[in-house]
């Protein structure tokens, strides 16, 4: 039976041919052994069928996975808090009026002459000449914007006859706006002094008893 075999595998050009119990046994490698390929060849085949199974499905689930949407950008907005928010200012307006006076070496002769009448005026330029003094005069408003604030009309006054009684006397004619003081002889207005003429002596007097 075994040299039949062999005739046969010679005539289909098969040189060796080995039993399958020979196969079964633990043999050196050699080249000799054609049988001993299959199996290597088999699992090259068994790799890269894996190898290509794995690669498809990657690209199936690429393309079946839908394309994300753009996340919307956010804008961020600053809110700003009520109290962030810088109040207006309130300017206090106050009407206009002018103080003028005459300063002396030992007193000061405040009047307001805001809206004096022509008779009034003409008293008044009677004492300037009179007196000989220096002349001063506040206007309100003042022409700087930034001086306009009705808040500190009192204190414009207040430092404008500060700086002309220093060491001296105030003697006011009538009343004067927006001044508070203790510090200061009220005399007859202009008017008055018009009214009763004997009044003018009172004026006369306060200055003579401060030199």
């Amino acid at each position: 039976m075994m040299g039949h075999q062999r005739e046969i595998l010679a005539s289909l050009g098969i040189d060796i041919w080995v039993s399958r119990t020979a196969v079964a046994q633990t043999l050196p490698q050699s080249s000799l052994w054609r049988d001993l390929a299959a199996p290597e060849l088999h699992s090259e085949i068994i790799v890269l069928a894996t190898v290509n199974q794995q690669s498809k499905q990657q690209q199936s689930t690429i393309l079946e996975k839908p394309a994300q949407e753009p996340s919307p950008q956010h804008t961020a907005v600053e809110v700003v808090a009520p109290d962030d928010i810088p109040e207006a200012r309130v300017i206090l307006q106050v009407e206009a009026f002018s103080i003028e006076a005459l300063q002396l070496p030992h007193c000061v002769v405040l009047v307001e002459s805001t809206a004096l009448s022509q008779n009034q005026q003409q008293l008044w330029r009677n004492i300037q000449h009179a007196l000989q003094a220096e002349y001063h005069v506040l206007q309100w408003p003042f022409a700087l914007e930034v001086l306009q604030d009705g808040m500190g009309v009192e204190n414009y006054v207040q430092g404008f006859v500060d700086v002309l009684s220093a060491d001296k006397n105030m003697l006011i004619l009538g009343h004067l706006p927006h001044f508070k003081s203790e510090q200061c002889l009220h005399l007859a207005s202009l008017q008055e002094m018009l009214d009763q003429p004997l009044l003018k002596k009172s004026l006369w007097d306060a200055i003579q008893a401060t030199s």
